[in-house]
């Protein structure tokens, strides 16, 4: 149960990273806030990222926290800033998707 959380709350703090990032990228006033907290997430992540590590196999956790993650960063960031997702880009994020729960679903039964 403890690895889904980290999972959960890694995926979030990279996702909240991500958009503050954008977010700093919109204007030249906005910069130094969306740097400085887009990489206080990110970082701060990283700490989440080690207790899984302990959990599960790295190359497993590796494909699964950042698969997730990245996933996750582009659906939000096309939501908050209305940007369109394509269909060869839907057909890449099921892809990958499937691919994730292949790796997890094997991953997580060895352990």
């Amino acid at each position: 149960m403890k690895l889904y959380i980290y999972l959960i709350i890694f995926w979030i703090m990279q996702v909240v990273a991500q958009i503050f990032f954008k977010w700093g990228s919109t204007h030249s006033s906005y910069w130094l806030w969306g740097f400085s907290l887009g990489n206080f997430f990110g970082i701060s992540s990283i700490w989440f990222l080690m207790l899984i590590y302990k959990t599960i196999n790295p190359n497993i956790t590796l494909g699964i926290a950042f698969g997730g993650a990245f996933l996750l960063s582009q659906l939000a960031l096309a939501l908050i800033f209305k940007s369109k997702i394509n269909f060869l880009a839907w057909v890449g994020i099921v892809m990958m998707t499937v691919g994730m729960i292949l790796l997890a679903s094997k991953g997580l039964i060895e352990k």
